[in-house]
């Protein structure tokens, strides 16, 4: 009888052993790749980073063009900027001071930026040795000294109206702006130059904004 009754309660122990095993087993399964437990969440949503912007408009009498982003967008039909100085007829009973026009520069973005002025190519045509041109602003300073149009203008510092070469963006604060009166002149050899009968002188400004 023992030996009869010994042997199935070893097999059953066995068993018995052998299911504890697995549910042991499938428990640490389930726990480390099933079960999202002893766990905690915090989230920042949203974050970003946004460029502010630059831009400035150039305004001749009542017509206003705005700024670009490459010179190879200058002259787009419909955003033509006008032009500063046009006369003709001088001659040597002219006054001394052939013509003047302004233009106004306001700068329309929300970055700080400084501005400069320049002629992109040498004026062009014979009478431009005899003419000179100066600029001053709305403070009366001299942005651009007297000087020959056949000299072709560097890149030149211009100051905003509270007198500072840096210009204040539209944030936080009110943006800069000022007036550029350009002024063509008689040279030297003007009245006697009698090559210059005819003759004619064109040029461009280009005016740069940069962000500090």
């Amino acid at each position: 009888m023992e030996r009869r009754g010994g042997r199935p309660r070893r097999t059953h122990l066995a068993r018995v052993s052998l299911v504890f095993a697995a549910t042991v087993a499938a428990t640490a399964l389930i726990g480390f790749g099933g079960m999202a437990a002893w766990q905690a969440y915090s989230e920042n949503a949203g974050n970003s980073v946004a460029a502010g912007s630059l831009g400035h408009s150039n305004t001749v009498a009542t017509q206003s063009c705005t700024s670009v982003t490459s010179t190879s967008l200058l002259n787009q039909a419909g955003n033509t900027c006008a032009v500063i100085i046009g006369v003709s007829g001088v001659s040597p009973s002219s006054p001394a001071t052939l013509t003047s026009g302004a233009v106004v520069i306001t700068s329309t973005g929300t970055l700080q930026s400084t501005l400069s002025m320049q002629m992109p190519s040498a004026a062009t045509g014979n009478l431009c040795a005899d003419l000179e041109l100066t600029v001053t602003d709305s403070s009366s300073v001299t942005d651009y000294a007297a000087a020959a149009l056949s000299t072709q203008m560097g890149a030149t510092s211009l100051k905003d109206s509270a007198g500072a070469t840096t210009w204040p963006g539209t944030s936080p604060g009110p943006a800069g702006t000022d007036t550029y009166a350009f002024t063509i002149t008689k040279g030297t050899n003007f009245n006697t130059d009698y090559q210059d009968a005819g003759q004619s002188c064109t040029f461009s400004i280009l005016f740069t904004q940069q962000a500090d």
